[in-house]
């Protein structure tokens, strides 16, 4: 073998060993840092003492053998000199000659570097050394005492055991004596009580004997003035039921009469109603003849968005109202007339004023004037829709002289028009929680069911009459229209929160002509029983419960960056949502629907926000968005803080269907 191949492996050893000698005296290091003195690891140390001590050894070991590879080393280094010869016919190899003896000096200040920190090792473990074994004897005193501490332990154990004796036998001997200290002081007072008593009774006769003389008198006085006042009443009695008799004469002559004060309420709405279904209707079925009902009547909505209000409608337990925003002349009118035409239920139109600032306006009220109740539309379609107090309104219906024209095994739809031109908050907002109460009753407990009704305003409910009340149940379903033009009132969070809000925006035509098929109405209207077979809770996900729960909690942790979580009523809307959404012939149907979630409740709660400061939330809910993959919704999105400085989200444009 060359000589120069020698020395690059005798280098190659020396660095080898090195490396070996620097793990090794790091892991001395790590190991006498953590081994350092403390009193609960005693035990640990002296166990392991014996174990660093032999790794001492083994260290040493290395070392010697690294002083011989050393001294091997140094006998290369003369070899090399016989080497110079060589150099003459290699002139290339000094150069590289003093390139190994740079690194073998470089590997021997390393070497020496290790071995003064290997000295140091040595000694602080020396130091360990000696602390372990000033604790072993400080342990070894420790234990010596032990015994006596256990005996003055047990004695003190003994005397607290006597006295405990000796202050039971006194506590005994105090309560012997209490008892008998008591039993003395108690005949005592007895006798100085009855004494005292025996004293004053003797004065006391005496006093009562003449009170009852003088009270004898003055009762026999208030009798005679009793009589005088009995005799007056009876006399004011009689004229005023005289006075009462001419005035209902008067008021049965002129028309105006409180026998027949809410006659208006029993005004039947629908005169004319439809014949129920000789089958159960399909869910799939129902809104396909919709689908084709609307477009025979020159309107073409997407299928997105007539499926997006029928689901809302269905979620009507946890978010009653449905409100339809955006520009005018969009079809948000019509949209709820002609779905309600081709289900088959029956459509009442409540066009909201601006006047309106009380649940008055919405259901009516009693005229003190005329004693009538002034009822409106919705009121008088409520009592015809009625279902758990219908006997009550049959009799009272009886009572005004009118016949109750029960609908209660159909479906209503209310629409509010333009249901911002006034404040919802001073209208709406009560019977909106009662809508909302309606999921936490028992409808067939009476008890409960009230918190959920509506008392309408019957005056003072005089000669025995019973209050009206009404329940909204699930056979009557409310969606409203608002326009967002200076001229409306913005919705409350209250609002928003219990509604389900769907945005129209700019449609992808606007030249659509009047359709030359037209389809008929239904000629079976849609039942109660049917309705309620579509229905399903909002624990009813199927396989996608998991994934509908993590893109929720995503969207969540997404607004509480900006301040605006949502609770517990939005996260369950949202699953009753998805869990309602049409699935027959549907692909991926929670995409589309949790899509429509975040159309409805999440972009509401960003309005407003700042872009500049929220692009991590923005980023966030962009994220679920992909992964849905509705590219309307993303262009949308991105639209509404796309060089905005406040995000605004104008609706989604979808395509016809």
């Amino acid at each position: 073998m060359p000589s120069t191949q020698i020395i690059q492996w005798a280098l190659w050893v020396a660095a080898l060993l090195a490396g070996v000698g620097a793990v090794l005296a790091l892991f001395k290091l790590r190991y006498a840092e953590r081994f350092l003195p403390d009193w609960n690891k005693l035990k640990e140390i002296e166990a392991t003492l014996p174990v660093r001590q032999e790794e001492l050894r083994q260290v040493s070991d290395a070392m010697q053998l690294r002083h011989q590879e050393y001294a091997k080393l140094e006998g290369e280094v003369g070899h090399l000199q016989k080497l110079r010869e060589w150099e003459k016919q290699n002139p290339e190899a000094p150069a590289r000659i003093a390139q190994l003896m740079t690194d073998l000096e470089r590997g021997k200040s390393e070497l020496a570097a290790i071995q003064q920190k290997l000295a140091q090792e040595e000694a602080r473990l020396a130091e360990i050394t000696k602390q372990v074994q000033q604790l072993v004897q400080e342990k070894a005193q420790l234990e010596g005492q032990v015994p006596g501490l256990r005996d003055q332990l047990a004695s003190l154990h003994k005397q607290v055991l006597d006295h405990e004796s000796r202050r039971l036998d006194l506590e005994d001997q105090c309560r012997k004596l209490a008892g008998t200290a008591a039993g003395l002081k108690t005949d005592i007072q007895a006798h100085e009580s009855r004494l005292s008593t025996l004293r004053p009774q003797v004065e006391k006769a005496e006093q009562d004997k003449a009170k009852a003389e003088r009270e004898r008198k003055e009762a026999e006085a208030a009798r005679d003035v009793a009589r005088a006042e009995v005799a007056n009443l009876q006399k004011l009695k009689e004229s005023l039921e005289q006075l009462l008799k001419r005035t209902e004469t008067t008021l049965e002559k002129t028309g105006v009469t409180g026998a027949k004060g809410y006659s208006d309420l029993f005004a039947p709405i629908f005169s004319v109603g439809l014949a129920p279904a000789r089958s159960v209707q399909q869910e799939r079925d129902a809104l396909e003849r919709t689908r084709d009902y609307i477009k025979g009547k020159g309107l073409v909505f997407p299928e997105r968005v007539l499926y997006a209000f029928h689901t809302s409608l269905k979620a009507s337990d946890i978010s009653p109202l449905v409100v339809l925003a955006g520009i005018s002349g969009t079809g948000k009118s019509e949209l709820p007339r002609h779905y309600a035409d081709g289900m088959g239920m029956h459509f009442l139109l409540s066009a909201v004023q601006p006047r309106w600032d009380s649940p008055q306006d919405l259901f009516g009220f009693y005229n003190y004037l005329e004693k009538k109740y002034r009822a409106t539309e919705l009121a008088r379609a409520l009592v015809q829709f009625e279902i758990h107090n219908r006997q009550t309104l049959e009799r009272l219906g009886k009572d005004q002289g009118a016949e109750l024209d029960s609908r209660s095994d159909r479906m209503l739809l209310v629409l509010l028009d333009e249901m911002n031109l006034a404040r919802t908050e001073y209208y709406f907002s009560e019977f909106l929680s009662k809508l909302e109460t309606r999921r936490m009753v028992d409808e067939g407990n009476a008890q409960q069911r009230a918190r959920a009704e509506i008392e309408l305003d019957m005056g003072s409910l005089l000669g025995g009459q019973t209050a009206i009340r009404l329940y909204p149940g699930k056979n009557v379903l409310f969606t409203g229209t608002m326009n967002e033009d200076e001229s409306t009132q913005a919705l409350s969070d209250k609002v928003v929160d219990r509604a389900s809000v769907l945005r129209f925006w700019r449609p992808k035509r606007t030249n659509l002509e009047t359709g030359q098929n037209q389809h008929a109405p239904p000629a079976n209207g849609l039942t109660l029983d049917n309705w309620k077979r579509w229905l399903r809770t909002a624990e009813n996900l199927g396989p996608h419960g998991d994934q509908v729960t993590l893109w929720i909690n995503q969207l969540n942790d997404a607004l509480e960056k900006l301040g605006r979580p949502f609770a517990f009523r939005v996260d369950r809307a949202i699953r009753c949502y998805i869990a309602n959404y049409p699935r027959e012939n549907v692909q991926d149907w929670h995409k589309r629907a949790m899509a429509d979630q975040i159309e409805q409740r999440i972009f509401p709660k960003l309005r407003g926000a700042e872009t500049e400061f929220a692009q991590d939330p923005i980023q966030r809910i962009g994220r679920v968005i992909d992964e849905l993959g509705d590219e309307p919704l993303r262009q949308a999105f991105r639209a509404s803080y796309d060089n905005q400085p406040t995000f605004l989200f104008r609706g989604v444009v979808r395509s016809d269907d």
